[in-house]
């Protein structure tokens, strides 16, 4: 049924309601004033994301999550457990190498 697909994809792609869009434009209006209208759009994009997530409260703003001590020892000790699943076979022979010595 090419043609009723050919139609369907014409059809179903239309908004019921113009209201969402009508919101983007205007939250957008909000963000660019007279004074800021030189925002680069890749600025713009990250202060209208920044502007929802701070109104639908989805991510409490935290800006030094990630910089305490915990966090990097964290990483380090993740990083050597997955560098140990690695080099198994070497880490048991280090093993009975040293039961031998000992």
């Amino acid at each position: 049924y090419p043609t009723i697909f050919a139609l369907a994809m014409d059809i179903l792609p239309i908004q019921a309601s113009s209201v969402p869009c009508e919101r983007v434009f205007s939250s957008g209006k909000e963000t660019t004033v007279p004074r800021r209208n030189r925002l680069s759009p890749e600025m713009m994009e990250a202060l209208q994301m920044l502007k929802y997530s701070t109104k639908k409260r989805r991510d409490v703003l935290n800006f030094t999550s990630g910089l305490r001590k915990e966090t990097e020892l964290e990483q380090m000790e993740n990083e050597q457990r997955s560098q140990m699943v690695e080099d198994l076979p070497s880490f048991s022979k280090t093993l009975t190498n040293a039961d031998a010595c000992a």
